[in-house]
């Protein structure tokens, strides 16, 4: 009886402490569901602004709003009883900015994200997004692309087959961030890009092929974190920096971190791009940024992968006021090749999409193929023209297209022919583009004179004009005008005789090929540029080519087309060819260039034959333009070279 009168008297205890006692209180939840929609459009004059807001422990709230024609819009109204306000007194034509603290009788507050529309009917403002696989590749379709602020999803949808996808960014908030992903991809992040630099404009962004987990559901975003400090380490204030600074760069990721980049005034990636800053293997890196060629307001790109190639863009815009002296001299103006004669504007278009034929033999001879040791009966300095050294690796799919832009700057004018006492020595330089030759936007700052635009923006048979100026501190001079070029389309070749298993092949064949595709440009006739070889790997370790030999040179033999039509050679040995009276055929063996002493091939014997290199060329006074389908080894292609998509193999009779 006892222990059930204490039992009954601590349970009433507890409960009249806890009756007494205050519940743990929560924030209220953030203000949500704006009316009107956020990003509207084409609102009454009059309109009332309603919300919901709600309290997880029932308690009932105030609300201060605000509200104006800033993105960061002040205080209208403090301690609202109502989830509305209005009716409003609004100008047509016109955008607002609003958004709603929610507060709770004890002093905690949730604030939610900036809201804004417009009154009247206005003209949308695009921006648009380009998905890339990789710089100079080919677009992603299909990605979904989600525009955000903060938790807030403003826009989203899929890219085209283009890989591009445009929202109508009126409406947005000053900054912006941006996911992307898509199956068999890893993921991809934009973090604080401002809205100003989107509107009439496009910006790109890679979506790379995923390298450990192609499911994007399974991966995280890594978290990038900038920290700024002077020379002396003392925090830094961005909104005006006067000397070089350093940044500290520290990310959280659930895989190992692969890369980070950081450059000011354009997006790093590949060094061929330019100069920036790297550093691999680690989630920590410091570096001391030169801000000796900007000024004024600039964006710093920090770029992270980790070892899935998930990728995270973000973006800090800094303002260099460094000092500038003043000097009564002139700026000096870059000076356009065409002036001297020759071209500043060369397109590449690159074909990648290629497999290597099933031959282990060949593809263990590729990396020594040219190792030429001098010929036994051929004097001491007798060596071929071509780089015979380059070692190819297999290419990755799709295109790639890219245009390099180069232009007399100060220090090589000053080399060829001095400067002037009047003219000053600008800071930098920068490059312009256009795709009507009238209306052109800036593109990149470089230190020195030139630059390689890998956009995506540009594309095969769209004609574009780029021009450069020079700058210093906040004066620029005149836009000097470069050009334009017409980039070509890709092509490949079609191996058309002796065919692949062809048998009891004459012995002295007649080796034709084609082009798969006519190429086109207004700026000039396309030729066509070939070699072949025939390869003796089967039983031997020999190969058989047409060159031309002057002096103690010998030049690989050029087949050369205007337009896309059959190339045919036959094969006469000792005796050359009848088609063409100069060509003579060489044997290269590991020991040394010979002539090929015979008018025949052997008899019964199998051999494989190729292109070794094929391109295409247009060009006017301002501008040339490569394709370039097979660089089997000769330094044609930028890049390293691009494999060929097969040999033909063939026996001959007896």
């Amino acid at each position: 009886m006892k222990k059930w009168f204490y039992v009954v008297f601590l349970l009433v205890i507890l409960f009249t402490i806890s009756a007494c006692a205050p519940l743990l209180n929560n924030p209220p939840n953030k203000p949500s569901n704006p009316y009107p929609a956020n990003g509207a459009s084409n609102v009454p004059l009059n309109v009332t602004l309603k919300w919901e807001a709600s309290d997880p422990d029932g308690d009932t709230l105030k609300f201060d709003l605000y509200f104006g024609e800033d993105t960061n819009p002040p205080l209208k109204e403090s301690n609202l009883t109502s989830k509305s306000y209005g009716p409003l007194e609004l100008e047509d034509g016109k955008t607002y900015y609003w958004k709603v603290v929610a507060k709770d009788p004890d002093g905690k507050t949730a604030t939610s994200p900036v809201w804004s529309f417009s009154t009247g009917a206005l003209e949308p403002i695009p921006g648009s997004f380009i998905v890339i696989e990789y710089y100079t590749g080919h677009p992603v379709e299909g990605a979904n692309v989600v525009v955000k602020s903060g938790d807030d999803i403003l826009a989203q949808g899929v890219t085209d087959e283009n890989g591009q996808i445009t929202f109508n960014v009126r409406g947005f908030p000053e900054k912006i961030d941006v996911e992307l992903e898509k199956q068999g991809h890893a993921l991809s992040k934009i973090e604080d890009l401002k809205t100003e630099y989107l509107a009439d404009n496009v910006k790109e962004v890679q979506l790379r092929t995923a390298e450990l987990s192609t499911d994007p559901d399974s991966q995280s975003f890594p978290e990038v974190t900038l920290s700024f400090f002077d020379l002396q380490g003392k925090e830094l204030d961005i909104t005006n920096i006067t000397e070089n600074f350093v940044l500290r760069i520290d990310v959280e990721t659930d895989n190992h971190p692969s890369v980070i980049y950081a450059k000011i005034g354009s997006v790093p990636g590949a060094s061929s791009l330019g100069e920036r800053y790297s550093a691999s293997d680690t989630r920590t890196a410091t570096f001391t940024m030169d801000i000796s060629t900007f000024y004024g307001e600039v964006p710093l790109y920090v770029v992270f992968y980790d070892y899935n190639d998930n990728r995270v863009e973000k973006i800090e815009y800094i303002t260099i006021n460094r000092e500038v002296e003043e000097v009564e001299k002139n700026l000096f103006v870059p000076v356009s090749p065409v002036d001297l004669g020759y071209v500043g504007i060369v397109a590449y278009t690159r074909n990648q999409g290629v497999e290597f034929y099933n031959n282990d033999k060949l593809l263990k001879i590729v990396s020594d193929k040219f190792d030429f040791n001098g010929a036994n009966n051929l004097p001491q300095d007798f060596e071929p023209l071509k780089n015979f050294g380059i070692g190819i690796e297999a290419a990755p799919k799709g295109t790639n297209l890219w245009i390099e832009i180069s232009w007399l700057d100060y220090d090589t004018i000053s080399e060829l022919i001095g400067i002037g006492p009047n003219v000053v020595r600008p800071d930098g330089y920068n490059v312009y583009r256009s795709f009507d030759g009238v209306n052109y936007r800036k593109i990149a700052t470089v230190g020195s004179g030139y630059y390689l635009d890998p956009s995506a923006q540009n594309e095969v048979e769209k004609e574009v004009w780029y021009a450069v100026s020079s700058y210093r501190g906040d004066e620029e001079s005149e836009l000097v005008k470069l050009g334009s070029v017409v980039p070509l389309d890709s092509f490949n070749v079609n191996l058309k005789s002796p065919a692949d298993r062809e048998t009891n092949v004459s012995r002295q064949p007649t080796f034709v090929w084609e082009p798969t595709k006519e190429l086109t440009s207004p700026e000039s006739v396309v030729e066509f540029y070939y070699t072949m070889w025939i390869y003796d790997l089967v039983q031997s370790e020999n190969y058989i080519f047409p060159g031309i030999l002057e002096e103690d040179t010998v030049y690989m033999y050029d087949f050369i087309t205007e337009g896309a039509t059959d190339v045919s050679v036959t094969f006469k040995g000792i005796e050359g060819s009848p088609e063409y009276e100069d060509l003579t055929w060489f044997l290269y063996l590991p020991e040394g260039i010979y002539f090929y002493e015979y008018a025949k091939l052997e008899p019964g014997k199998t051999y494989d034959w190729g292109v070794d290199y094929a391109y295409a060329v247009s060009y006017d006074s301002d501008s040339v333009a490569y394709s370039i389908a097979i660089d089997y080894g000769w330094d044609i292609d930028p890049l390293g070279g691009v494999m060929p998509e097969m040999h033909n193999e063939f026996t001959t009779g007896n």
